[in-house]
This record gives C-alpha cells, sequence and structure tokens, in this order.
C-alpha cells in the first residue's frame, strides 16, 4: 500500500524583518489553498518582499499557480518584490509555460 505524504508550509520572515519566506514541501496544490492564503494574509503587517522557497517542492499545478496569483494581488508588489527560489527542473518548466518570469524573479 502506498502512503501519499501531505504537503506543508514552512513560514519565517527574512532576517532584516522586512520580507516573507515560505517554504513548499510537497505538491504546490490545492490541499495547500487555506494554509498558504493565512501564511501572508494572516501576518502582523504586509511585507516588502516575498520569498517562496520551491527547494522541497515536488510539483505544481493551476491551483498553486493561482495561489501566487493571490499572494501577488495582495502584496500588490512587482517581480523585484517577489521571487521564487530554488525552483526544481520540472517546476521551473511549467512556470516557464505560464511566462511566470514576467510576474515573479525566478531562481
Amino acid at each position: 500500500m502506498e502512503v501519499m505524504a501531505t504537503a506543508k508550509l514552512v513560514v519565517n520572515t527574512i532576517s532584516d524583518g522586512k520580507g516573507l519566506m515560505i517554504g513548499i514541501v510537497g505538491r504546490f496544490n490545492l490541499e495547500l489553498h487555506k494554509e498558504f492564503r493565512n501564511a501572508f494574509e494572516d501576518q502582523p503587517q504586509r511585507y516588502e518582499r516575498y520569498a517562496i522557497d520551491m527547494t522541497e517542492c515536488t510539483g505544481i499545478d493551476s491551483a498553486g499557480l493561482g495561489m501566487l496569483l493571490i499572494l501577488r494581488d495582495y502584496s500588490q508588489l512587482n517581480r523585484d518584490g517577489l521571487c521564487l527560489t530554488d525552483c526544481p527542473s520540472d517546476v521551473r518548466q511549467v512556470l516557464s509555460y505560464a511566462n511566470f518570469e514576467q510576474l515573479f524573479t525566478i531562481s
């Protein structure tokens, strides 16, 4: 029997206190919707920059892309203030197909 691992988030403020880092562990899909929104909406302030650490992200679907757009709308920042870091190649490919490099800084 195969056990499905659930996705989760790791949330930290960036050391200078002006940014928020949200780490995605597992698939970035609808399962994370509420938790992802709460990660930035429940903060005591809006930050100057947001970084999504994709190091442990195993995949992203249209719901994950939509959540990134929700973060963009919420923050009202341009691509310089919104970073998707350490994207695995398959995740980067999906982001590229969706032209997200125009909306986010991707590394």
